[in-house]
């Protein structure tokens, strides 16, 4: 069994009563590091040294934004310890521009300084990130960014992470191969007509029904998502502990 600590369960508008989207997997795995990741863990019992592998599964401000307030808390910890970051292609250099565009490129260095810090990028088969063996899946969000959910191996089964997404190839493949799925439910807010971005009730609905024996987890979830409306799936609230 996994445990899943939810740091928080809001999309990029944190509604009322949900802080961003992010997760702590088993105690050490960190799945988003977004603006509110850092006094979250320190809320929910864990501390900075606990992580030791940050997942992103893409560049969008509410998923990864937290990073530099995060890798400072980790750096000054120091002690030559070891932290995984994994996730889309150009991640080292993506977070390095966040430090630069925050006026804070110290950070990075006095890292480099007191950890070994180790950027993975995704490519699609099984890779071994620290202690953490996974698989990323890329699905589709927004036209302009390259989107990945993730399988990740436990013990006793597959847990699998949407990320950002819409119905798609790559959200299929997630559910068919994992026991667990944690998939946004972030609603429409789109003008008619607009191709969709994200994943709503009607999306979630016709999951359930394709995957039925699957063990559905909601986050990301709008202000405007009816969740009384999905039977069937779990809905975790902020700060919650959530075996699956």
């Amino acid at each position: 069994m996994t445990e899943l600590t939810f740091l928080g369960t809001g999309n990029f508008l944190a509604p009322p009563g949900r802080y961003w989207n992010s997760f702590v997997m088993d105690g050490n795995v960190l799945v988003e590091p977004c603006p509110t990741s850092l006094p979250h863990l320190r809320r929910c019992g864990f501390a900075v040294d606990d992580v030791e592998v940050v997942v992103i599964s893409h560049f969008h401000a509410d998923h990864c934004f937290g990073w530099p307030f995060l890798l400072q808390a980790i750096a000054e910890k120091g002690g030559g310890r070891t932290l995984d970051v994994v996730g889309p292609p150009g991640l080292e250099r993506h977070l390095a521009g966040m430090m630069d565009a925050g006026a804070v490129p110290s950070v990075l260095q006095m890292a480099h300084d007191r950890i070994d810090l180790r950027f993975t990028e995704v490519n699609g088969s099984w890779q071994r990130v620290g202690p953490l063996r996974l698989r990323a899946v890329e699905v589709v969000h927004v036209p302009y960014l390259r989107c990945f959910g993730y399988l990740f191996e436990r013990p006793g089964g597959v847990v699998a992470y949407s990320g950002d997404t819409t119905p798609c190839d790559g959200l299929s493949e997630l559910a068919r191969e994992s026991d667990a799925l944690v998939v946004e439910c972030n609603g429409k807010h789109l003008p008619p007509g607009a191709p969709p971005t994200h994943m709503d009730e009607d999306s979630i609905r016709e999951l359930r029904a394709a995957h039925p024996e699957l063990h559905i987890v909601l986050t990301h979830l709008g202000e405007q998502v009816d969740t009384a409306s999905m039977p069937g799936v779990t809905i975790p609230a902020d700060f919650e502990r959530l075996t699956v």
